[in-house]
């Protein structure tokens, strides 16, 4: 059956499908606009690995002495968290040109929505993966012995990674009708930043400590931080990491199933 004679739904499901099945589609894709972007550079991805060395460097001198926190403490907790930080914020702006960066592609061939949005949250993965590798010196540095624990931390990749997808599909859908979108999310991200507990803990906040626990960028970057810190996630972090998630792909399903096939004419 043509795709144009299923229901919105079916129709979704089905551009899944196609779209899982093409992994090494969307894989070459992701690995091709990694290697374009450090095209003719010699240490290529790898300048991701030392510009975050320099950045978490630089503001753990920085705001341990503000903060008038000790280094060994601190160093870890402000790298751990700024790391994770940056891939979810990479993700969610780079995910308002999920649709439109790849115009040339879109008009000129018939692929499964899915392809696309799997091709951003795939290659902002990879640079993951290439700034975490910034955190093994300060490890080393500071004699962080390994634990049990810190395999708790693979879940909470996990989950954010769950979590991306939806939330790129539907911000790549709107920021592709909406083009002020993408600025609007940029700004939000930048203050997030600061919102956020990542150069200081939620404790600081003493009686409004509400602000942080009702922050769900906050709960996601627990879910990583604590254990690689030798700490158990508490469980309402999970809870709300859960109910997001869930939340994410109940809106974004329907707005997917109903402009899918808009896509193409608004890029």
């Amino acid at each position: 059956m043509r795709d144009t004679e299923l229901t919105p739904l079916r129709a979704l499901f089905s551009d899944v499908v196609d779209g899982m099945r093409s992994w090494r589609a969307w894989l070459a894709l992701a690995m091709m606009d990694t290697k374009h972007k450090y095209r003719r550079s010699v240490l290529g991805p790898f300048w991701i690995t030392i510009s975050m060395f320099v950045l978490i460097l630089g503001i753990g001198l920085l705001y341990s002495q503000l903060f008038r926190m000790n280094l060994r403490d601190y160093l870890p907790y402000i790298a751990l968290g700024d790391i994770v930080w940056i891939y979810i914020s990479t993700t969610v702006q780079e995910g308002c040109t999920t649709f439109t960066a790849s115009e040339n592609l879109i008009r000129s061939m018939r692929l499964p929505a899915t392809v696309h949005v799997m091709r951003l949250v795939t290659r902002t993965f990879i640079v993951f993966v290439h700034g975490a590798v910034a955190y093994i010196p300060f490890a080393i540095y500071l004699k962080v012995q390994p634990e049990l624990v810190w395999f708790l931390a693979i879940p909470g990749i996990f989950a954010i990674l769950l979590a991306t997808i939806p939330i790129t599909a539907l911000f790549g859908v709107m920021a592709a009708r909406f083009r002020d979108l993408q600025p609007a999310i940029a700004n939000f991200m930048q203050l997030g930043f600061f919102m956020t507990p990542i150069i200081w803990k939620a404790d600081m906040l003493g009686p409004h400590r509400w602000v942080a626990d009702f922050n769900p960028l906050y709960h996601f970057i627990q879910l990583v931080r604590d254990p690689l810190m030798g700490n158990v996630p508490p469980d309402h972090s999970y809870w709300v990491v859960g109910v997001f998630i869930l939340l994410s792909y109940l809106i974004a399903i329907p707005v997917l199933a109903r402009s899918r096939h808009k896509i193409s004419f608004w890029v």
